[in-house]
């Protein structure tokens, strides 16, 4: 999570797993339903089946939430 974080961080937001993702994601950064909260998360889910994860349900207040906190829900 964090490296695909990084790939989005043009706020200069230290990222580690205390980091929200709201301090660097936003929802309102691209046309339609096209984002980086929605890309971000799509790239998250496609990395986690790619590597054989289970692509569990995503808690709903994850936006405004740890990296740490969404890694223990999803993983």
């Amino acid at each position: 999570m964090k490296f695909h974080l990084k790939n989005f961080n043009d706020e200069g937001v230290v990222i580690n797993d205390d980091t929200i993702h709201s301090a660097v994601l936003s929802d309102s950064d691209g046309y339609g339903s096209s984002n980086s909260k929605t890309i971000y998360r799509a790239v998250i889910r496609w990395t986690m089946k790619k590597n054989g994860h289970e692509d569990k349900p995503w808690p709903p207040d994850w936006f405004d939430k740890s990296v740490e906190y969404l890694s223990s829900c999803i993983l």
